[in-house]
């Protein structure tokens, strides 16, 4: 007797192993489809009546509810390098298994920026014409930890052309004509072109130094970096500094991490330069009274 049941114990286990091996290369099949972010074979992993949600997310219920969703991102947006699902725990019931697990993917976005995003999951599993399929998908997303490129290119948009709780750059100095942008209080404020011309100065120079192409000397005169701009010039110049923070966008997204952690600190200098002088040319555009409020500063 004891024989008898010992020979079912260990059948059971080994029918349990099969069973968890079924599901996990069933899960392995699930990361290559998303990897590829095949839409409908994924949507086709799940039953009739699938349900796939998540903390934060809608609920999607049904292959072509499931389908559309998926197809509703855009691949030029994302770029997955990696997609990887693992199981910590695998239960049964039946032909139902519950698992509960983690997720990574490694993507590269639009912007050029690329992370590891993380999760957990939870999932039902149900066994339907000897193949698994996917009854219920929950996943919570693990918050996203901001990389260096990231945090250098929000502060550059933010400082350039980006309103958000201050007035960038591009917005500072519009709508000015020549003339205008000549003007000083007499209190020894540079004029608005002045702050222009050292912003486009510094941000050039420094953007040749990042790129390994070769810079003028400096003479150690800063104020010559103000005094070098002239009323001919103002019109040339607003987009001269607009080219050179796109420039810099470029140059960021294209850089490897190795090289931002060498660089981070000028740069973030940079956007934080870009942002002072930002505020002076506010302050004299004021004082002129040239500056429309309803543009966000009151």
């Amino acid at each position: 007797m004891k024989i008898i049941c010992s020979l079912a114990i260990v059948l059971t286990l080994a029918a349990c192993a099969d069973r968890k091996a079924e599901i996990k290369e069933a899960m392995h099949q699930f990361d290559k489809m998303s990897l590829q972010m095949n839409a409908d074979l994924i949507a086709d992993t799940y039953t009739a009546n699938g349900v796939l949600s998540g903390k934060g997310m809608k609920k999607f219920v049904g292959r072509d509810s499931i389908r559309k969703f998926l197809k509703s991102f855009n691949p030029s947006d994302i770029n997955l390098i990696s997609y990887e699902t693992k199981a910590s725990s695998i239960s049964f019931a039946g032909d139902t298994a519950i698992v509960d697990g983690t997720y990574a993917q490694k993507a590269m976005l639009a912007q050029g920026d690329t992370g590891v995003y993380t999760g957990k999951l939870t999932a039902k599993w149900l066994k339907e014409n000897n193949r698994w399929l996917i009854a219920n998908m929950y996943t919570v997303f693990d918050k996203p930890k901001a990389s260096t490129k990231t945090v250098l290119l929000k502060q550059l948009k933010t400082t350039h052309n980006d309103k958000q709780w201050f007035v960038p750059a591009n917005i500072a100095s519009e709508g000015l004509t020549a003339k205008q942008a000549m003007w000083k209080d007499g209190s020894g404020n540079h004029s608005v072109g002045q702050l222009v011309f050292h912003l486009f100065y510094w941000n050039e120079r420094l953007l040749k130094q990042f790129n390994n192409e070769p810079v003028d000397k400096f003479s150690g005169n800063n104020e010559e970096t103000f005094d070098k701009f002239d009323e001919k010039q103002w019109s040339e110049l607003v987009k001269k500094l607009d080219d050179n923070l796109l420039a810099w966008e470029a140059a960021i997204k294209k850089a490897d991490e190795e090289k931002l952690n060498d660089w981070y600190e000028n740069i973030a200098n940079m956007n934080v330069h870009n942002a002072y002088h930002t505020g002076q040319i506010i302050f004299v555009r004021k004082l002129q009274g040239s500056w429309n409020p309803e543009k966000g500063v009151k």
